[in-house]
């Protein structure tokens, strides 16, 4: 693979993925919330999903990350990625509440790390919405949008944690 095609893959990665990442960002900067779940148990007796997952976190999660969307479409003088923001920050945020809710299956609390889980449940949340809504998504840019979901959660979250934006540093 020559480097033109390398950088052509992270291009089209971020394109595609940008919205996703800004929409699972952006919550972490609301304190507080009304927890989707309402404080709801699960058949097992524990919390739905927990704390962590509000509605005022997903609404400000599907504002930027589809406003991402829309700065890209006029950038990118392409309708498309409208609809593709849209598309991949719902994915995201909808994989991000499916990460919570295995994490609490599997009896972690908040804050608890899920190594993997973690850093990559909104990017399988968005490759199945991309994927559904027939986006260009190849197997290359789904491979490398794994490999800067792994590098930006972990450099990320130090710095909301050095911010104090964030509880623990993962």
């Amino acid at each position: 693979m020559s480097l033109h095609q390398a950088l052509t893959i992270i291009l089209n990665m971020f394109k595609l993925y940008l919205p996703a990442m800004v929409a699972n960002a952006t919550p972490v900067f609301l304190k507080q919330g009304t927890p989707l779940d309402t404080g709801a148990k699960f058949i097992d007796g524990k919390r739905i999903l927990g704390d962590g997952k509000t509605f005022e976190g997903f609404a400000i999660g599907l504002f930027f990350g589809t406003y991402t969307g829309i700065v890209e479409s006029i950038i990118l003088q392409n309708t498309a990625f409208l609809i593709l923001g849209l598309v991949a920050s719902i994915g995201a945020l909808f994989g991000d509440i499916l990460g919570s809710f295995i994490k609490r299956r599997l009896g972690l609390k908040r804050g608890e790390p899920a190594p993997i889980l973690d850093q990559l449940d909104f990017i399988y949340g968005a490759s199945l919405a991309l994927y559904v809504a027939k986006a260009p998504l190849t197997l290359e840019i789904f491979i490398v949008a794994q490999i800067v979901a792994l590098i930006l959660h972990i450099v990320t979250n130090r710095l909301a944690f050095l911010l104090k934006l964030k509880p623990v540093p993962w």
